[in-house]
């Protein structure tokens, strides 16, 4: 949250087995002057500062990171540099039979089609048209994906109210585009609809009918994307690629209780008193 450069990296072994080898003292410290190596309980340890000891311990460090992978990365959502997130989520796809998110609101990307997208893109970033087709080629991925029953996103009803109300989406900074009207608004919540009716936009019921607005989870492949605001409000993605961690996402997200979302046919329900709201004029933003 606050966009400290916090990296870990982890790899799997027999941990207990290497304590066993009298390793007396398997953590380190290490810094640019200073190190400390210290046993596995904290209550002994060694500092150093010798230069040639300090390079020893580094080349050390280096050797063990060398094997070891990211255990997640973060990177930023800005305006200038918006491909890369598109590149991202591209990649990500390619190792990915279904895609699965949770997040407070529905999923609006996959129905921004083009003559959407230029309606409401904000063409004083630079760069318009090239981010206007890597997005319109992302989007219409996503459309197809829900086609073939390869996209599923669980969502709350509370969630939406900023949508309704402004026509507003937190999945991209509001920088990039500009709000959609009530038209527009009605368009997408019938797609939304549709997509509920077909059982792949899913409404959460209690106890996770509030979630947090500041997080939205993508499962894709072999990927957890989160994405959120930092406290400094700069948008960023935070992917988790460590195994143990993504396989609990996973299996929370592929085994979903059905008793935990809405039926399909009180999902429409739900969606059509949205539609109704707008078309009687109740968000006039």
């Amino acid at each position: 949250m606050n966009k400290l450069d916090y990296r870990i990296h982890c790899f799997y072994t027999d941990e207990i087995s290497h304590f066993r080898k009298l390793s007396a003292l398997p953590y380190m410290i290490l810094t640019s002057e200073y190190a400390i190596t210290c046993s596995s309980d904290y209550q002994m340890g060694i500092l150093y500062q010798d230069p040639d000891i300090l390079q020893a311990l580094w080349n050390l460090f280096n050797s063990h990171q060398d094997l070891c992978q990211p255990a997640f990365q973060t990177f930023p959502i800005i305006a200038d540099d918006l491909p890369s997130l598109f590149q991202f989520v591209a990649k990500t796809r390619v190792s990915s039979d279904v895609a699965i998110f949770i997040q407070p609101e529905a999923c609006i990307l996959p129905f921004l089609r083009k003559d959407l997208l230029e309606e409401i893109f904000n063409y004083d970033l630079s760069g318009a048209d090239y981010v206007i087709s890597m997005a319109d080629a992302l989007f219409m991925d996503n459309m197809q994906r829900i086609k073939n029953g390869k996209f599923v996103i669980y969502f709350t009803e509370y969630g939406m109210t900023r949508f309704l109300r402004y026509g507003l989406f937190e999945e991209i900074p509001s920088t990039f585009y500009h709000p959609l009207n009530i038209k527009q608004r009605i368009r997408i919540l019938r797609e939304i609809s549709q997509c509920c009716h077909e059982g792949s936009y899913r409404i959460l019921k209690k106890p996770l009918n509030h979630l947090s607005e500041n997080l939205r989870m993508a499962l894709c492949g072999n990927t957890c994307s989160l994405t959120y605001q930092t406290n400094f409000g700069e948008h960023m993605c935070f992917a988790i690629t460590e195994p143990f961690i993504l396989q609990i996402f996973y299996d929370f997200l592929t085994e979903m209780d059905p008793d935990s979302y809405y039926a399909p046919e009180e999902a429409v329900n739900i969606m059509n008193a949205m539609i109704k709201q707008l078309e009687n004029g109740d968000y006039s933003a």
